[in-house]
This record gives C-alpha cells, sequence and structure tokens, in this order.
C-alpha cells in the first residue's frame, strides 16, 4: 500500500511539472513582467553576492526583500537557453515542489473508505482543483515568489490535516509556518489561523497551553533560521532587521 502511494504521489508530480513546463512552450514565450525586471533578477543577484557597497536602493524599496527565493530565476537568466526553455525549466520546477504537499493534503481531507470513487481518482481531481486556480496557473507562468514561499506552508496544512494532533507534529507546522513568514511576511497572517485549526475541545487548559507554547517556539525558530542571514544584513545596514518595516521601533536606517 506504501509503495502504491508513493508511486502515485511520483506519478503527479511527474504530470505536473510535465503539464507546467508546457504552458511556456506552447505559447511559444515566457513573459518578463516589469517585478522581473525591476528587481527578481537583482534580488537573485543580491542572494549570491550582496551589493551594499555598489548599489543604492536600485530597485526602490524592493531591494530590502528576502532575496534567496529568486536566485533560481537569476542562475537560469544566465543559461545560454532560450527564455522559452528557461521559463519551462522554472515552471516544472515550481510545480514539482507544489504537488506533494497538496497530494498529501488532499489524501488527508478526502476519505478513501466508502467513497463513491476511488482513493486515487479523488485525490487526482483534488490536487487538478488546486493548480487550476487562476493563482497557481498565473504564479507558474511568473518570477515572482509567491508559490515557493507557499510550499512550507502546504506542508504545514498537510500536518495539521492529520487525524493524530501530537504536541511535536503541531510544533512542526508551527515551524513551517515561521518557514514560510521568513520567505514572505504576509504569510505570518496564517499563524493565527492554524492556532485555531489545532484547537480542540475537551483537551483542557492544561494541553492546550502546552500546544500553544510548543506552537510558538516552532514558528519562531522557523522564522529566525531561515530569516537570520538577510536580517543581520538588514541590522548592520539600517539597524531594522526587517527595513522597511517597523520603522517606528528600529528607526528608519
Amino acid at each position: 500500500m506504501k509503495r502504491a502511494l508513493a508511486l502515485e504521489l511520483l506519478l503527479m508530480t511527474l504530470l505536473a511539472a510535465m503539464l507546467a513546463a508546457a504552458m511556456p512552450l506552447a505559447a511559444g514565450q515566457f513573459e518578463w513582467s516589469w517585478d522581473a525586471l525591476n528587481h527578481h533578477v537583482y534580488l537573485g543577484m543580491t542572494a549570491e553576492q550582496p551589493r551594499w557597497d555598489l548599489d543604492v536602493i536600485p530597485a526602490s524599496y524592493q531591494t530590502y526583500q528576502y532575496p534567496y527565493l529568486y536566485w533560481p530565476v537569476y542562475r537560469l537568466s544566465l543559461l545560454d537557453v532560450s527564455g522559452v526553455v528557461a521559463g519551462a525549466i522554472w515552471s516544472a520546477f515550481q510545480a514539482a515542489l507544489l504537488m506533494p504537499p497538496v497530494w498529501w493534503l488532499c489524501m488527508r481531507l478526502l476519505p478513501n473508505a466508502g467513497a463513491a470513487l476511488p482513493g486515487w481518482l479523488e485525490r487526482s481531481l483534488g490536487c487538478l482543483l488546486a493548480f487550476m486556480s487562476m493563482v497557481v496557473l498565473a504564479g507558474l507562468q511568473t518570477t515572482a515568489n509567491d508559490l515557493l514561499a507557499a510550499v512550507p506552508l502546504l506542508w504545514a496544512l498537510a500536518l495539521a490535516a492529520h487525524p493524530v494532533r501530537s504536541l511535536r507534529r503541531s510544533c512542526v507546522a508551527a515551524a513551517l509556518v515561521g518557514v514560510a513568514a521568513a520567505f514572505k511576511l504576509s504569510n505570518g497572517l496564517y499563524f493565527p489561523l492554524l492556532l485555531v485549526w489545532w484547537w480542540v475541545p475537551g483537551d483542557g487548559w492544561h494541553l492546550a497551553a502546552r500546544r500553544g507554547l510548543a506552537m510558538a517556539l516552532g514558528v519562531s525558530l522557523g522564522f529566525l533560521v531561515p530569516y537570520a542571514p538577510w536580517g543581520w544584513q538588514l541590522w548592520r545596514l539600517t539597524g531594522n532587521p526587517f527595513y522597511p518595516f517597523l520603522a517606528d521601533y528600529f528607526g528608519r536606517g
């Protein structure tokens, strides 16, 4: 059974990657948006080699965004291939990372016993619906970091959908939300929703408090570890690890 599920996941991931790659190949182009020209490639270059001593906000305030998710885009722009081929590689890469957590989430949320459809078909249709979202389809064809930043968030939801809500699992799920927030600060808004999702009536306040503390620790560590290299650079440069945000607390740099 486990081998069959692993094979199903592998096939779904390969299929998602191939279909995503087919979009720019079929269109014959992979468009570079203003954002890509303004800061996506620049941030990828910054991730590889900081340029604080060379440039002065060349991409306006986007210069201070978390840059490391843009590094693949920067490296793709240097390859000796056409834009269509680079776009196909990028789209396939994103889809291959997105499919596993989406598939796991579908497996947890869609019941198998007594279902009108076979389990594999239910999961496949669930994944198809997830990828048919215009937000996802548009994201697969852009150089933005939104989809990559959502990957740890999707894994957190997949863990939260597990029928056994252990303390360790809740801490790991919260840590993944922290990672997603480090990648894109607005993802931190999902942490209160995760706390509500993990609340189980009848647990008692002792267990609820322990779980809340574990999740608070998890989300803090999950955020600090990936964000630390960039936050430290901003701190040294501006005195604010979240610059240009929270200027009233840390100063304006």
